[in-house]
């Protein structure tokens, strides 16, 4: 009973750690989000950094390398938010190459829809890491205002995917539970 009630919570710590950075992503992704207080984003920092490091101990505790990949991603992106320079800058190619094999571990171990999800995640890392590389070394195809608020809104989109996505993934024992708990009331119903 104790071994499915730590899946459980450290499904939980993963899927607050992934939903975080989703989100994250998301609000930087957006036009309207730059008015979102630092304080708010360093505090969802935090928590996201904590979940990982709760995942991060479970994963070497039990040798599970999906769970591995999905803790270093989040620790390493919430320690490059925090970190300036090149050392942020690596901890953030960390955190993408991370979700990118969590992406494929899940493709390779999984079936039917986790698979696709898998999918979705590796191709969002993936194209999150070459658009942030792009974006960092290639001179702009225009200047204008509205293409560099598009160009600069789509790494942090595909960031969003791809944690999203993977959030997703992590969940599952959780919905497991809600859907067996649906189904009992179902099962015991009156009205059907």
């Amino acid at each position: 009973m104790q071994n499915i009630t730590g899946v459980r919570m450290v499904s939980a710590a993963a899927t607050v750690g992934a939903l975080v950075f989703g989100v994250r992503g998301l609000v930087g992704s957006l036009p309207f989000a730059f008015g979102v207080p630092q304080s708010v984003l360093l505090v969802a920092t935090v928590i996201g950094g904590l979940a990982g490091v709760v995942v991060l101990i479970a994963a070497v505790r039990a040798r599970d390398r999906r769970a591995l990949a999905i803790a270093v991603s989040v620790l390493a992106f919430a320690l490059a938010w925090g970190v300036p320079g090149p050392v942020g800058s690596a901890l953030s190619f960390v955190a993408q190459a991370a979700l990118v094999a969590f992406g494929l571990l899940t493709v390779w171990t999984a079936r039917g829809a986790q698979r696709t999800l898998g999918w979705v995640v590796t191709v969002a890392a993936a194209l999150w890491f070459v658009i942030g590389v792009l974006i960092q070394t290639v001179v702009p195809l225009s200047t204008s205002q509205e293409f560099l608020v598009v160009a600069f809104a789509i790494p942090g989109l595909l960031q969003a995917v791809g944690y999203l996505a993977a959030a997703v993934l992590v969940a599952v024992p959780l919905l497991r539970t809600v859907g067996a708990g649906a189904g009992r009331l179902w099962d015991s119903a009156e009205v059907r």
